[in-house]
């Protein structure tokens, strides 16, 4: 398949599949005598692997790490345990600001529902967004503090 059929059934953009060439994450694919870039079957998997990995969280620095050792066929379990633990301690951080938010939010919209005004202030929305915000850092001040 050449480079729109790729980027097309990977989901991203021509210029997407071309910067993870650049970057590492992709192999150089063969080409046509016309020039043109040739992908099989396994590009398309990794390419989908790329995407998901992504949309873990995982950075694109980790991604070419956890391929390069898949290419290698050796698994530094050291680091890959590592890359995990980090990564999980990120995901949890995540979800709990995200669950302090949606407490947040689920007062804000029950209190706004409730009000004699039936049109919010303007900033009402970004007020909450800076206040979740402001604890979020609050939260990291003191975690860092703390030594963790």
């Amino acid at each position: 398949m050449q480079i729109g059929e790729m980027a097309r059934k990977g989901g991203v953009t021509v210029q997407t599949v071309r910067f993870y060439e650049r970057h590492g994450l992709l192999p150089n694919p063969p080409r046509k005598e016309s020039g043109y870039r040739v992908y099989g079957p396994e590009d398309l998997r990794r390419l989908l692997f790329i995407r998901h990995a992504k949309a873990l969280g995982f950075s694109l620095d980790e991604i070419r790490g956890i391929l390069r050792m898949r290419e290698r066929k050796q698994c530094p379990c050291g680091s890959v345990l590592s890359l995990a633990d980090r990564h999980l301690q990120d995901v949890e951080q995540q979800i709990r600001q995200l669950s302090r938010f949606r407490d947040e939010l689920r007062r804000a919209v029950n209190k706004w529902k409730q009000s004699e005004r039936r049109q919010l202030l303007a900033d009402a929305f970004c007020t909450l967004i800076e206040n979740t915000m402001r604890n979020n850092l609050k939260t990291n001040i003191m975690k860092n503090f703390a030594g963790e």
